[in-house]
């Protein structure tokens, strides 16, 4: 057993993907406090070159998620040893790996399996998290960040689309490209600029290109490459025009019909030469 969480009675429970808390059946942690929220919170594994990071997120509940005694008011990486407790239940969090250290695994059951992929590649991030974080108590804080962590997932994997990292105030995601992607795709940002409606303010920005899809035995998935560090630079650059969402070119056009845009010009992406036009959501 290399990961798992550790109740008070000693009972521990393997961590071998993703892991839910809440008052759910289906939950794999089941909350016995009935003032515990359906879907509580949620504990995320993915991958990194060196190992697997685990990111605990709460999900909006009203009574919150505290981490080493303090609330969560954004995704958080946990480290072996950390006190997750919720409401009256408290569990200790145990990992064997490390994704600090810099050695690789090289057990046979956890070298990555790696394939070449055109995906959709998705950003959602939250606008202006620090001016938020001083506006508001870390309840409200934690109350709103984990609504809207709560709504992304379940809009991106409602759409069949993977989260495939919690970046503290920001999601990333995937959907491998295929016939019926774009539709997919297409649903999930319009769901996305629905919830764009509601605090607090974030960006969508979408693009199509080749990734690098990296399996583990344990289910998590990440991608690696260039067209994602593309994904980033696009990201400052919605930012730095003050728009909502953005689409890269080859996204826009993959798109088609299915979502009305605007050519917002072409910038230069550091790291990438030449001009590249983007695209606004209209």
């Amino acid at each position: 057993m290399n990961t798992w969480i550790e109740r008070t009675d000693g009972t521990r429970i393997p961590i071998d993907a993703h892991c839910s808390f809440g008052r759910l059946t289906s939950a794999h942690v089941r909350l016995a406090s009935p003032a515990a929220s359906r879907k509580h919170a949620y504990l995320h594994v993915q991958q990194t070159e060196n190992g697997s990071e685990f990111w605990l997120a709460d999900l909006g509940s009203t009574n919150g998620t505290l981490r080493n005694g303090k609330r969560l008011t954004l995704p958080t990486r946990l480290s072996d040893g950390d006190e997750i407790t919720i409401l009256e239940e408290t569990f200790t969090f145990h990992t064997e790996f490390d994704a600090a250290k810099t050695q690789r695994f090289t057990e046979p059951a956890t070298i990555p399996l790696r394939a070449l992929r055109q995906c959709w590649l998705l950003m959602v991030d939250i606008a202006g998290f620090t001016t938020l974080a001083r506006e508001l108590t870390p309840d409200e804080l934690g109350v709103m960040v984990g609504a809207w962590v709560r709504d992304s997932r379940d809009v991106i994997e409602g759409n069949g689309g993977t989260i495939d990292k919690f970046l503290g105030d920001a999601l990333f995601a995937y959907w491998p490209h295929d016939a019926n992607a774009a539709e997919r795709v297409a649903v999930a940002i319009r769901q996305l600029r629905e919830r764009q409606k509601q605090p607090p303010k974030f960006r969508v920005v979408l693009h199509l290109g080749p990734g690098v899809v990296h399996g583990s035995a344990g289910g998590a998935n990440n991608l690696s490459g260039p067209e994602i560090i593309a994904v980033f630079r696009l990201e400052k650059i919605c930012a730095n025009l003050g728009e909502s969402a953005v689409l890269s070119a080859a996204a826009a056009t993959a798109l088609g019909a299915h979502v009305s845009s605007k050519s917002l010009g072409e910038f230069t992406l550091d790291g990438f030469p030449g001009k590249h036009a983007v695209y606004g959501l209209v």
